[in-house]
């Protein structure tokens, strides 16, 4: 018989193994050809010695069970970190992140470790924005008590030889996003119309339909990385108790994506495995400019002057050196609330430095610009940015919109 090869070009026949695995209590990884690392993370996530629904994990020493052992896969199940970070330019070790953890440090080494010598690329921007707004997610939504698990793989070999890709995937065994989502949307009726919804802008459970964001989160995350997705031609596999979804645009860009729904194989927890050909991912900036102007699209149009100016400020502005940190939300929503707001509310003016900066995402900006926006804008008070660069000024120029017409 043959071995099943659990790949991201058919995840369907990995989620049919794993409810053969789980009907029978336990996994073999010498019943599989090849595992890339979503399914090797996949399965980690279930079989984590304190899980609630643990996967009892049998002696492998064949193929896919080598390389799940060299990305620390008995490590990361026995609740160890893992002992050595991966190998440079091919491979990151599975690694669990939890709570409101160092998601842009932990990002940020992923990408070292993926791109070691291209340091500037737009391939480094846009995955560590990825990794960020997926990390996010674990610790914000999945109330998974024992976290996530992170994971990536640089592939050049077989189909990948004449155009390498990035594989980085996310997981837990939390509550999925139906359940995430439908207390404060209670219009969303099934699992598989949560996915589709919460790939749009604006759509979170921290706040109600009808908002634009609540203080610490604009519900943007998850519509990044699908149009991440949909503009390097790439692929999303997202499955999430009770539905998947499944984007593929590599070998089209009219290809549309598959959804199910209760009718096969789920994960129980939430997986989403993001991948896409380095040589695809072009200019990060006009990448974002893009998909600011999608959403923007989308929303309200009150907006009738800018606030935040992309200009000199003048002598008397608090010059402020924005820095991500661990793109921490709740500690920039307590600056924006213990420096900027009584600023303005002194209309006194501000200058917001951003150099250095080519990463942030749409919840940390959100998280220390919402509520300042909308104070600058009723007590007509502009705040002045310096030093963005083109993807964070379309951020910017995104976060005042919902803010103001929102």
């Amino acid at each position: 018989m043959n071995k099943p090869r659990l790949t991201l070009d058919d995840p369907a026949s990995f989620l049919a193994w794993l409810a053969g695995v789980r009907k029978r209590g336990s996994v073999s990884l010498d019943e599989v050809d090849v595992a890339q690392v979503f399914a090797i993370a996949g399965v980690a996530a279930l079989a984590r010695l304190e899980g609630k629904e643990r996967l009892l994990v049998e002696e492998a020493t064949q193929n896919a069970a080598r390389f799940a052992h060299a990305i620390g896969f008995e490590e990361v199940v026995g609740g160890e970190q893992p002992s050595a970070p991966g190998e440079a330019d091919r491979t990151v070790k599975l690694t669990r992140v939890k709570g409101r953890g160092p998601w842009e440090p932990t990002a940020e080494k992923i990408v070292s470790l993926l791109f070691p010598s291209s340091t500037g690329d737009a391939s480094r921007h846009l995955f560590k924005h990825v990794l960020v707004e997926l990390l996010r997610n674990v610790g914000q939504h999945s109330n998974d008590p024992l976290g996530g698990i992170v994971t990536a793989q640089r592939n050049d070999a077989g189909p990948y030889v004449h155009s390498p890709v990035v594989q980085v995937v996310v997981v837990d065994n939390g509550i999925g996003v139906f359940e995430a989502l439908r207390h404060m949307r209670p219009s969303i009726k099934t699992p598989a119309e949560a996915l589709v919804r919460a790939l749009e802008p604006h759509v979170s459970g921290a706040f109600e339909e009808g908002q634009s964001g609540s203080g610490e989160n604009a519900g943007l995350g998850l519509f990044f990385v699908s149009e991440f997705a949909k503009e390097t031609d790439g692929r999303l596999f997202l499955a999430s108790r009770g539905a998947t979804y499944f984007l593929d645009r590599s070998q089209s860009s009219e290809t549309q994506p598959v959804l199910t729904n209760g009718v096969a194989p789920d994960y129980p927890g939430t997986l989403v495995a993001f991948e896409t050909a380095i040589a695809h991912v072009g200019s990060f900036d006009g990448i974002m400019a893009h998909i600011r102007d999608l959403a923007m699209a989308r929303m309200p149009k009150r907006i009738t002057q800018n606030w935040l100016r992309f200009e000199a400020p003048p002598p008397e502005a608090l010059h402020i050196l924005v820095a991500v940190a661990s793109e921490d939300t709740a500690a920039a929503q307590a600056y924006s609330m213990n420096v900027l707001q009584p600023r303005l509310l002194e209309r006194r003016s501000i200058a917001l430095d951003f150099r250095n900066m080519r990463v942030c995402t749409q919840s940390f900006l959100h998280a220390l610009l919402h509520q300042a926006v909308r104070l600058a804008w009723a007590l007509k008070v502009p705040m002045f940015v310096v030093n963005a660069a083109p993807a964070v000024r379309a951020q910017l120029e995104l976060v005042e919109a919902y803010s103001l017409g929102g």
